[in-house]
């Protein structure tokens, strides 16, 4: 007869072997830990990467950040991003995205892709640092494989803006996730390696959002006290050589920015030290909880009902690495919904950067809970193998699902930006169908769209069309034969009234229209 342990002591038996079912380390390319991170990443694909470069650029920060990256490429000036010829003012972050979107740009053409794919390489960074955070650092692979999945299906991570965009967040929350990964190693080893990792994550971090690349470093303190290192830590040469790097870099950014455009330091103050903690932006102002509700709601759930537990379970466990690395994640995350939620601007995604600290905290708490489950109601090594598997599918079906649904939605949805939301598919399709139309007159209602700017910036060499932009003021400016692109039904209305037109083409809600003569 086989004994089959209660719950409880199933559950507080974490050091217990059980390497048949969880392994801890491995050798060899064929490993199981490798073999759960190849399972891993290909769960991962769908959620991050399927269909990225398929909706089209978004307006405010993605498309801004496109048009820096595109006039960064034509003018040859690396240090000063611009917009539409002129020194940007109103984005003042350091152009580490930036530059990365131009060298995409230069390498694979002009495409929402390619805007895109810092993004895509800061999301699969950041699974294989959870997961080998887990793996080798933790000694659970399984935690790691847990926690990637945790993190593929919370809305509050893959969603536009984050994961889904050409956005300053996705690559914000690698270098955070590389921040604190490293940190913890660091107070453990002491090696050299784990404070070059220090440096490149704060200094990554800061060029990447800048002021937001120091909103963990709070946290970090606070956990360097609570492990009783910070004696050790003043102590050790590696640690003032992270630092002393970090602060010659950054600082001879910004001296070199303002040296190259006087007034970028003053922008820089109004916009990001102190600007939107103090104030509050147009429609952004929530109450103290919004993130807190918002993860309960929809953005972290069902996952937020495991965090109490974990909390509970590592106190009762034996591995103080374990405890501490509970510490570490959970200080992280509280700190820095803290600072966010005490701010008076409060932007959807500024709580992107705990998804993954939240997430290898759900990942341990998972791998306590169903490792308690299997050893109480399993016997049989096969039987184990079987309901680890059935419990893997009934947790993460739901929220999978759930991720892929809304992936799709964004084939079809206009982003809440009205009739010209499209305008970026339809001209990627309007040139497959109709490639003599060379020259096109976009018609615009009106107001700031850097998404046309973009479109009209790279269309020439994309799509081979040149494309102006016409107001509806200047709608009495066109001409027989011009051939003139309508998304708005308002506008295709007034224009109907000016002139004698032919359909050409017509897709997404948007019609190419030839004007005859005017009426």
């Amino acid at each position: 007869m086989h004994y089959r342990p209660g719950f409880r002591a199933a559950t507080l038996a974490s050091n217990t072997s059980t390497s048949s079912l969880y392994p801890a380390s491995s050798a060899g390319f064929f490993s199981p830990t490798n073999g759960l991170l190849l399972l891993l990443l290909a769960l991962a694909y769908f959620p991050l990467y399927y269909d990225l470069g398929r909706h089209p650029i978004q307006l405010w920060d993605e498309s801004r950040q496109a048009v820096n990256a595109v006039e960064m490429l034509r003018s040859g000036n690396w240090l000063v991003t611009h917009f539409e010829g002129q020194p940007d003012l109103w984005n003042t972050k350091p152009p580490l995205l930036i530059w990365l979107q131009a060298l995409s740009l230069y390498f694979f053409g002009f495409s929402e892709l390619a805007v895109r794919l810092p993004t895509a390489l800061a999301t699969g960074g950041t699974i294989l640092i959870v997961y080998f955070f887990a793996a080798r650092t933790l000694r659970r692979p399984l935690v790691g494989f847990l926690a990637g999945l945790v993190l593929v299906t919370s809305l509050g991570y893959v969603r536009l803006h984050v994961a889904r965009t050409g956005d300053y967040d996705a690559l914000l929350t690698f270098f955070q996730t590389l921040l604190w990964s490293s940190l913890y190693r660091y107070l453990v080893a002491g090696r050299k390696r784990e404070a070059a990792l220090l440096a490149v994550a704060i200094t990554g971090a800061i060029l990447t959002k800048g002021v937001a690349g120091v909103l963990g470093l709070p946290a970090l303190f606070v956990y360097v006290l609570y492990r009783r290192r910070l004696g050790w830590l003043l102590r050790q040469p590696s640690f003032y050589m992270a630092a002393g790097s970090t602060v010659l870099i950054v600082a001879g950014y910004y001296g070199l920015r303002e040296w190259a455009a006087a007034g970028y330091w003053a922008a820089v103050q109004q916009n990001e030290l102190g600007g939107r903690f103090d104030t509050v932006l147009s429609g952004h102002q929530h109450p103290s909880d919004y993130y807190i509700l918002a993860m309960q709601e929809l953005r972290f759930t069902p996952w937020h009902w495991v965090l109490l537990p974990t909390l509970v379970l590592a106190w009762s466990q034996s591995r103080r690495p374990l405890q501490h690395a509970v510490v570490l994640l959970a200080l992280f995350s509280i700190v820095w919904l803290v600072v966010i939620s005490n701010a008076q601007t409060k932007l959807e995604w500024y709580d992107a950067p705990v998804y993954p600290a939240l997430s290898l905290l759900v990942g341990l708490g998972l791998w306590w809970l169903g490792r308690a489950v299997v050893l109480t109601y399993f016997a049989t090594p096969h039987s184990k193998w079987l309901g680890a598997s059935a419990l893997l599918i009934f947790v993460f079906y739901a929220p999978y699902q759930r991720v892929l649904e809304q992936i799709r939605e964004y084939r079809y949805s206009d982003y809440g930006l009205g009739p010209n939301a499209r305008i970026g598919s339809y001209l990627r399709q309007l040139h497959h169908d109709q490639p003599l139309a060379d020259s096109l007159q976009v018609l615009y209602p009106g107001g700031y769209d850097a998404r046309l700017t973009y479109y009209q910036l790279t269309s020439t060499q994309r799509f081979q069309k040149h494309v102006t932009i016409i107001s509806p003021g200047a709608q009495k400016t066109l001409r027989p034969r011009q051939v003139v692109v309508v998304c708005d039904p308002n506008e295709a209305l007034r224009l109907d009234s000016l002139y004698q037109t032919v359909p050409l083409h017509s897709a997404e809600n948007c019609n190419t229209l030839l004007i005859l003569r005017s009426r």
